[in-house]
């Protein structure tokens, strides 16, 4: 690869100054989430990387590392630092190139171009495009993904008119395949354009390719993010007209739309919609609709001292210091209609397992206090466990916000929780520790704005003997 050759890797302590973030495809994000035996091995690069002073000493680290690691360690340390847009990776993926188990990827080929461009090496990034388009790729729908790529990469990285350029190209040629279009849609949207990407899901549905609800949902959500919310609904309402049934991806994607733009009313009206239907809200949806709400996620930011540490005390607390009326309702609506605890919750006869993977901290802080409800009311198995991780998974390696926010509410709460010595990601506690701790929990004041669990109406029954087991203990 002479265009890629060509450059020497800038020193580390440079081009850890040039680093910054920028957007990533999720295939990327995929495969640099790789996680096990991949990550630790990237983390213990990233600290060679850190030792070394010259550009030519990163080059050995990076052949030795390709040369002596599996492919899939390989890839997921240049993955991470292309979505990190950092300069060390043109050099690194020179030495991928020369691997034996190399495989063209257009996805890494466009974020390499990128940042030749970036770092203002037109030239080399114009080679690295063209030698990829004559070496790798025989048919024209293969040319029209790679230059599908090449808009998402450019456009992320702030060069916005040289992705205009691949679009340009890319409807100078004769599209075909559904696979092209839903390509297409994703980088319009991307670069922030709903009114090309609109046209060209029209032009999918003429051409007889069946749409599914994530384009709509993508069009929508460019639309929402400029502003343009009479658009964003009426492609929302288009979906019904496409044949597509309001299920729980449709459904999903609809709260998406709103949640970016931050339209609590109306996300409280689709909630309410949803549960009405028995359309529950999925992981993901839990995690942008929390997250959308401002007042919340500044509280959790900022963990002060008078941070709520149960459901209802989070609901009051949002309805006195929120500036929108919505936002605690919506946070009210969530909690009740929301199944997310049970998916999250793994029972044995041995241990019973909440599991923190794949939840913002906004959303895990919710998650948590749901959870501590629930618990008082369940037979316990022998042992309890929270598993948080330890920010492999996150955007920013080696900083586990959940494991830190976890440890910081169970603490606040006088839990008997603590980090396990065989497993730094996971929280654990025998039954009757937990059992005494749930037991000392106050009771929450008596209120006629009740806060409905998954169930809409906890039985008064259960009620009843949660208050005597309170009032027992408080004799013992």
């Amino acid at each position: 690869m002479p265009a890629v050759a060509s450059l020497s890797a800038p020193a580390p302590a440079v081009a850890a100054r040039r680093r910054r973030s920028s957007p990533t495809t999720a295939s990327l994000r995929r495969v640099a989430s790789g996680g096990g035996s991949s990550w630790r091995s990237e983390r213990r690069l990233m600290s060679e990387l850190e030792r070394t002073v010259t550009a030519g000493a990163a080059e050995r680290v990076f052949r030795s590392y390709v040369g002596n690691k599996s492919e899939r360690a390989a890839l997921a340390a240049l993955s991470r630092l292309l979505m990190d847009s950092d300069p060390l990776a043109i050099p690194f993926y020179e030495a991928v190139t020369q691997a034996r188990w190399f495989k063209w990827s257009s996805i890494h080929a466009a974020a390499v171009a990128a940042l030749l461009e970036v770092s203002g090496s037109t030239g080399e990034s114009r080679s690295l495009i063209s030698d990829s388009i004559s070496q790798h790729l025989q048919f024209t729908d293969e040319v029209a993904l790679f230059y599908c790529d090449l808009m998402a990469a450019f456009s992320s990285r702030g060069l916005k008119d040289r992705a205009m350029d691949f679009y340009k190209e890319l409807r100078s040629m004769p599209l075909t395949g559904r696979k092209t279009y839903m390509a297409m849609i994703k980088s319009l949207c991307l670069m922030g354009l709903p009114t090309e990407a609109e046209e060209a899901l029209k032009e999918m549905v003429s051409l007889g390719y069946q749409p599914e609800a994530f384009q709509f949902g993508l069009v929508a959500k460019c639309y929402g993010k400029s502003g343009s919310i009479v658009e964003m609904e009426r492609v929302i309402s288009s979906m019904s007209d496409a044949g597509i049934r309001l299920g729980t991806g449709a459904a999903n994607i609809v709260l998406s739309c709103y949640s970016s733009c931050r339209e609590h009313s109306k996300m409280l009206a689709w909630l309410k919609k949803m549960r009405k239907l028995r359309t529950t809200p999925t992981t993901k949806a839990y995690n942008f609709v929390l997250n959308s709400c401002p007042t919340l996620a500044s509280m959790v930011q900022e963990l002060g001292p008078s941070l709520p540490l149960s459901t209802r005390g989070l609901v009051k607390k949002l309805k006195s210091i929120s500036p929108q009326t919505a936002e605690a309702e919506l946070v009210h609506e969530l909690l009740a209609s929301s199944p997310v605890l049970d998916k999250a919750m793994e029972w044995s006869d041995t241990e019973v397992k909440l599991n923190l993977h794949g939840f913002s901290t906004v959303a895990a802080y919710v998650l948590m206090l749901q959870w501590v409800d629930m618990m008082k009311d369940r037979t316990l198995p022998l042992e309890v466990s929270v598993v948080c991780g330890i920010g492999k998974h996150s955007d920013v390696r080696g900083e586990p916000k959940v494991r830190e926010l976890a440890q910081e509410v169970l603490s606040r709460m006088e839990s008997p929780l603590r980090l396990s010595t065989r497993n730094k990601g996971r929280l654990v506690a025998k039954r009757d520790r937990v059992k005494q701790w749930l037991t000392s929990l106050p009771v929450p004041e008596e209120s006629t704005d009740h806060l409905p669990d998954a169930n809409n109406q906890q039985p008064f029954i259960f009620m009843l003997f949660r208050k005597l087991g309170h009032f027992f203990s408080t004799l013992a």
